[in-house]
């Protein structure tokens, strides 16, 4: 029975038409995936803002009136003279107390004595600066202060939601096919995105999102998989680069689409109906013929066939009766099956089958070990680079661009060293360059190299993806997958938690991430190349696939420290 990957090397060809189609379909869904996944930085903003104060305009405009904010809102003064006022408290004066001019007031009344006077809460609300955005979630519901934690509460249950999605759609592919799979994540991510534009509260927009959070997880899973199932060896790394390309296009969208729409509710229905141009999908979206040739042969061979068609092939017929068992042997054997009752049923994989043998146990866990760590670094350093001063749509711009080049270097990198040698190195520089800039002062330059310790964890962490894809069998590729990336989730979800190491001492974050990037490099080498090798299908090709790869790799480690002395024979 020849394999698949002979089939597409002999015969119908790495990356034909047929290819480039269903490529050109799974990057084009990438682009609200982007949307969406970024989304929380415009939707959730907190501009600035102060206590609503009774008999006081305070805000014209849309900005702060500063006269009005010394009167009436405790402030600190740095020492080039900006002041930085209250967010959570004002002046304890009795009502009336405005009733008069500027200058009446100050004659009344110093700074001295009405911080004696004490301070209050912002009992009466709050007042926003609403020059960058009319309306967010936070100025909707007044998630400040008291209150700011639901803000965060909001992003980690959306992650939350992607984590679910990374199991149940990821598991529903291995079980029912790639395509009905995709085809629901496409539909939730469209019905749930529209639902969260009209939720009249909180609770049923944390509830809409992380339906959001868990269709725009399963998208990326699936997608992933059945761009690097449909192309031959040479060409994986090639559709592992272009896909997630189309993702940060799509953050570069959304930049353009924030700065135009700065109503969050409008901004999100703007985000989530371009998923209706998916609606075709349902026709012209293919099952991947690998899935297909472990559950439904004949349905695989019909996928060959126009596989060919479109890529100008004529097929000989001795290829599909060897790959599709075209034998009167096999034919009577299954016949005899039907009869006794003993056919064999498709067998439902699950996470369990990746921890049964060792060398797939090892190299399952250093996977979920390593995507724990890039997620969580790289989320670590794109929410918390907070010295970028200027446009907020603008900046958002410059972080999603920068991944941009980290993707497509992968496309020299990884088809000239191998899969492991750049996720290796990416990993490595990420490391050194945030232990350097945990030592650094504030500033341009510690942005510039945490900047491009972002775009090299973005080049190690998509590297890895690329990589991993090709390390698990087909037949649980879809489930290694989908937990690898809850994996990731769930160091997505306490990364914030690492940055209030902070309060302690402010490099502990920065210098956590670099040493926890670094190991995670480290962990890397003790992984299989897959470059030009074929993909296993079972789980007795995954078993048998890179064993001993730990120990060659412990044993030239030795030997380049001299620690091992080799003998000759």
């Amino acid at each position: 029975m020849l394999p698949f990957d002979e089939i597409l090397t002999r015969y119908v060809g790495e990356f034909g038409w047929y290819q480039r189609w269903v490529m050109f379909l799974m990057c084009f869904a990438e682009i609200p995936v982007g949307f969406h996944m970024l989304s929380a930085v415009f939707l959730a903003s907190s501009p600035g803002h102060h206590c609503t104060v009774p008999g006081l305009q305070t805000v014209e405009q849309c900005r702060p009136v500063g006269d009005a904010l010394d009167m009436s809102i405790p402030w600190t003064e740095n020492e080039e003279g900006h002041r930085t006022y209250s967010r959570c408290a004002r002046y304890n004066l009795p009502d009336g107390s405005f009733n008069m001019s500027y200058a009446d007031f100050w004659q009344n009344h110093t700074p001295e004595n009405l911080s004696a006077g004490g301070t209050i809460s912002c009992d009466r609300g709050w007042e926003y600066d609403c020059t960058t955005f009319t309306s967010t979630i936070v100025t909707e519901w007044d998630l400040v202060c008291s209150s700011n934690w639901l803000k965060q509460l909001t992003t980690a249950l959306y992650m939350v939601g992607v984590l679910f999605g990374a199991v149940v759609f990821g598991d529903m592919a291995d079980r029912f096919g790639r395509r009905p799979a995709y085809l629901l994540c496409l539909l939730v991510q469209l019905v749930f995105g529209v639902a969260t534009t009209f939720s009249p509260n909180l609770v049923l927009f944390v509830i809409f999102r992380f339906f959001v959070g868990a269709a725009t997880s399963g998208v990326i899973i699936v997608s992933a998989v059945m761009a690097a199932e449909f192309v031959g060896p040479s060409e994986r790394v090639k559709v592992g680069v272009l896909r997630p390309e189309f993702y940060a296009v799509g953050g570069m969208i959304m930049a353009g689409i924030a700065y135009g729409i700065r109503d969050w509710r409008l901004l999100q229905l703007a985000i989530s109906l371009p998923n209706l141009l998916y609606i075709p999908y349902y026709w012209w979206c293919p099952e991947s013929p690998r899935w297909l040739l472990s559950r439904d042969k004949a349905k695989a061979k019909e996928i060959i066939l126009s596989m060919a068609k479109t890529n100008g092939v004529i097929l000989p017929s001795h290829v599909l009766e060897e790959e599709l068992g075209e034998d009167p042997v096999t034919k009577f054997e299954m016949f005899a099956q039907h009869v006794t009752g003993q056919e064999e049923t498709p067998r439902n994989y699950t996470i369990l089958d990746l921890l049964r043998t060792p060398n797939m146990r090892i190299r399952t866990l250093i996977i979920f070990c390593i995507w724990f760590i890039n997620s969580c670094v790289f989320y670590g350093v794109s929410l918390n680079i907070t010295d970028l001063s200027g446009n907020a749509h603008v900046n958002f711009l410059i972080s999603c661009a920068v991944e941009v080049p980290a993707y497509a270097s992968l496309l020299f990198l990884q088809e000239r060293f191998g899969r492991k040698v750049p996720v290796l190195v990416y990993e490595l520089l990420t490391g050194v360059g945030l232990i350097i800039t945990a030592a650094l002062p504030a500033g341009s330059v510690r942005v510039t190299l945490a900047m491009i310790s972002k775009f090299c964890i973005t080049g190690g962490a998509q590297g890895v993806m690329i990589y991993t894809v090709e390390l698990f069998p087909t037949v649980t590729r879809n489930i290694g997958m989908g937990s690898s990336s809850m994996s990731a989730r769930i160091g997505a979800t306490i990364s914030p938690f690492l940055w209030l190491l902070a309060d302690v001492w402010r490099p502990a974050p920065f210098l956590l991430f670099g040493v926890m990037t670094i190991v995670a490099g480290l962990l890397c080498m003790l992984l299989p190349e897959t470059k030009g090798e074929q993909l296993p299908q079972t789980l007795e090709d995954g078993e048998e696939f890179g064993k001993g790869s730990v120990r060659r790799t412990w044993t030239k480690t030795l030997r380049l420290l001299r620690l091992r002395k080799t003998t000759v024979a």
